[in-house]
């Protein structure tokens, strides 16, 4: 019977522990002229587990002018592969249950508000080569693609935890017309928060504002 008392006490100590695992996602995508490629890789229980998606084939279909993507999935459970085409009718779809979602849940910004506050970026870089060919366009095209690396690293500094300085590169080539950019972004965050975010969507799930007759009365009155 000491065998299963050890049992207990292992999925106990489990339980309790869980919370505590940091969860690591590390994001990299790839933009070279007309070839992109998008890589994730999620790890957690302290290293034990991790599940990684790589798209190397994300292009658009002239034809029916929709996204196709190739999805390779990995993971201790095994391998998986499919090809998906996104149309704009599908895009459309998804934008109408996510506004759904959104009208549903009461304050979920301030949810995720703060599922955001408790994430940490460990690394973060951003490095672009742009060209147009012509010298003056191109100095333009630099300086735009400054303002919004700018921009885009103040709003992620401003919801997250920003805990190293980020690499930020934007070079010009005046000969030719170039378009490539690396992404290479880390984050960690514990299990437990995204337990709670998740537990505070469900209770907030469908939950709306009740308005009797007395709070009415008092809203006109003010």
């Amino acid at each position: 019977m000491h065998w299963i008392w050890w049992v207990v006490i292992s999925i106990t100590t489990s339980l309790v522990l869980l919370p505590f695992a940091k969860i690591k996602v590390n994001i990299n995508y790839s933009h070279n002229q007309d070839n992109d490629e998008l890589a994730i890789k999620i790890s957690t229980f302290f290293g034990l587990a991790s599940y990684k998606i790589s798209v190397p084939v994300l292009k658009i279909d002239e034809d029916s002018a929709s996204i196709i993507v190739k999805e390779e999935q990995h993971s201790a459970v095994g391998d998986n592969e499919k090809t998906e085409k996104i149309t704009p009718e599908i895009i459309l779809r998804d934008l109408r249950k996510i506004k759904g979602f959104l009208r549903h849940v009461v304050g979920f910004h301030k949810i995720v508000k703060r599922f955001l506050n408790r994430i940490s970026i460990n690394h973060f870089s951003w490095s672009s080569h742009l060209g147009i060919g012509d010298a003056a366009s191109t100095g333009t095209l630099v300086g735009t693609a400054w303002a919004i690396k700018g921009s885009t690293l103040g709003i992620i500094s401003h919801y997250m935890k920003l805990k190293v300085e980020p690499l930020i590169e934007v070079n010009p080539t005046f000969q030719k017309l170039t378009s490539h950019t690396q992404i290479s972004c880390m984050i960690s965050f514990r299990l437990g928060y995204a337990i709670i975010a998740a537990l505070q969507t469900v209770k907030h799930w469908k939950k709306r504002p009740k308005f009797t007759s007395g709070n009415l009365y008092e809203q006109k009155g003010t």
